[in-house]
């Protein structure tokens, strides 16, 4: 049932990144918050007998198919001139991505966060999400007044649109087998408008949306991955999604720590010295695996094999 009780006003609209109560359903054809009459029935009858309200889960968005499923920017400071990546994985599947513009920065995982949450209705309908550019920076705390941070936005789509994806890693949601190799890029078209304040609108790869249709995404905070991306911190943020999506349901996730650094994108680490590796290790990657540390997973280690585990 799509409506609005009695008592509850119709024209309430969710914000950007706010929190929506459990129960409620996003109206594909409103930007207004409505809700199933189950559970309405259930807080009502929570308040008659002097019950707490149930606690409000927090909001979250899909994550698998999502860019920052993938690796897609190198952690060094040559992001223009990392132009491909490949990665092969413990199960014998592979990742190539194709760059010829550059590798987009590290606000980029913030960009795609805030076009999925926020256009997360739309893409249930429709291929495609309409937001200003303005709105985008703005919900990342970002000035969006400023000339340079239009500049850094528009240059990092610019390179996304360019990125081409070759991956083994997609399972048949009938068979549960991988069978194929996809090519794809997640941007397939993008209308860019000449002012940030107007809407730009952008285009996403029918791969992507058909799954997300389908149901076969998995979910992540919306509140902790904005945190992150606010922080400027991608590659906690592809940390989150990466090893959440590895633990599951099991009780532990273990890897090689040098398959681990090829799987996050930190693979050129392995072609430094010894102590240079360690350096880097011990800079780069431990503390972004301390700011997901209570969220993606409860504890990690590295052990004398050097294998690196994750507790869920």
């Amino acid at each position: 049932m799509v409506g609005h009780p009695q008592g509850l006003p119709g024209d309430q609209c969710t914000a950007l990144g706010a929190s929506v109560p459990h129960g409620w359903l996003l109206s594909p054809y409103s930007g207004c918050a409505t809700v199933s009459s189950r559970q309405e029935i259930k807080r009502y009858i929570r308040e008659s007998l002097g019950l707490a309200p149930q606690s409000v889960p927090a909001p979250t968005f899909p994550m698998e198919g999502h860019l920052c499923d993938f690796p897609l920017w190198s952690y060094s400071r040559k992001r223009a001139t990392v132009t491909s990546l490949h990665v092969d994985y413990e199960d014998g599947t592979f990742l190539t991505i194709r760059a010829p513009e550059g590798m987009p920065g590290p606000r980029f995982p913030g960009y795609l966060d805030v076009l999925l949450f926020c256009g997360y209705r739309h893409l249930v309908l429709d291929d495609h999400v309409e937001l200003s550019m303005y709105t985008i920076l703005k919900t990342l705390g970002l000035d969006p007044r400023s000339g340079r941070n239009l500049q850094h936005l528009r240059r990092d789509m610019d390179r996304a649109f360019s990125l081409s994806i070759k991956t083994n890693r997609f399972i048949h949601p009938e068979t549960g087998t991988r069978t194929h190799i996809d090519y794809f890029r997640v941007l397939r078209r993008m209308r860019l408008a000449d002012d940030g304040r107007r809407t730009s609108t952008f285009y996403f790869d029918d791969l992507f949306v058909h799954s997300l249709r389908h149901g076969y995404l998995k979910r992540l905070d919306w509140d902790f991955c904005l945190a992150l991306d606010t922080r400027g911190k991608p590659l906690a943020r592809f940390l989150y999604a990466h090893i959440a999506k590895r633990l599951g349901g099991k009780s532990m996730y273990i890897r090689r720590l040098e398959g681990f650094l090829r799987d996050v994108g930190l693979g050129y680490a392995l072609h430094q010295p010894p102590k240079r590796r360690t350096e880097l290790v011990k800079e780069t990657l431990y503390p972004a695996l301390d700011l997901v540390k209570g969220h993606g997973f409860r504890h990690y280690d590295v052990d004398d094999g050097g294998n690196i585990f994750f507790l869920p």
